[in-house]
């Protein structure tokens, strides 16, 4: 797996997330617009995007349906996935029923590259309070399009769930990657009828025309589905 030998800003401290439940110590806090107070939420007023915590597990709303039992009774189904496996879930509750909304929060940090161990490393960018301090997830965990073009440097959005005591986990998941990036080719090799080139910022492949020559830098593309495209040369 590419490694990224020389980090973009200072480490001074590190947080390290465990494969299985993504513990970091010690709490990180940071600032964010997105921050999302701990609160019970009725049934009725759950909407698509929160983050509750459901039988100890948390898990993101996707859809929330009003179903009419009775002349005024209702109930509402309530589609979940579960943040970090996206695993799916329904529950069927009625009007009053109480839902924890737990406290989360998106963060700017920036990449810095796998270690010996294959952690992804992210740090808190240098205008941040937390400058420099290090937040680690396991790189295998990473969808393959993230393994193969986070770059160093790259600013990445991640989903922050802060524990409300000290029985619960901190856990640091969710990566956002921007919609598209600019790299420099490295190589370019033929494969069947495409030209690929390969970039000195990560391990990812693009097939690009027949125009773009080594050194260039050129934008990709990076799509919600996984998949990446070429996006013609970067601006000067």
């Amino acid at each position: 797996m590419w490694r990224c030998w020389q980090r973009s800003v200072p480490i001074t401290a590190r947080v390290a997330d465990s494969a299985a439940g993504l513990v970091a110590q010690p709490p990180v806090t940071a600032s964010s617009p997105l921050l999302t107070q701990h609160r019970g939420v009725f049934a009725d007023k759950v909407r698509a995007g929160m983050v509750l915590r459901v039988d100890k597990r948390v898990y993101r709303v996707v859809a929330n349906t009003r179903s009419q039992k009775g002349q005024n009774a209702a109930s509402f189904n309530i589609k979940l996935t579960e943040v970090g496996t996206s695993r799916k879930k329904e529950v069927t509750a009625g009007q009053g029923h109480d839902f924890a909304e737990v406290r989360a929060e998106r963060v700017r940090l920036l990449f810095s590259g796998f270690d010996d161990d294959d952690f992804a490393c992210f740090v808190f960018p240098p205008h941040s309070p937390d400058a420099g301090k290090e937040v680690n997830i396991p790189g295998d965990s990473l969808p393959e399009v993230q393994q193969r073009f986070l770059a160093c440097a790259m600013p990445v959005d991640i989903l922050h769930i802060i524990p409300d005591d000290d029985t619960e986990k901190e856990t640091w998941t969710e990566i956002t990657m921007p919609s598209s990036y600019v790299y420099t080719v490295e190589t370019i090799t033929l494969k069947g009828l495409y030209k690929m080139a390969a970039f000195v910022e990560c391990d990812g492949t693009v097939s690009v025309n027949d125009q773009i020559q080594l050194g260039e830098k050129i934008k990709v593309v990076i799509k919600p589905d996984g998949t990446v495209a070429f996006g013609g040369r970067a601006n000067p």
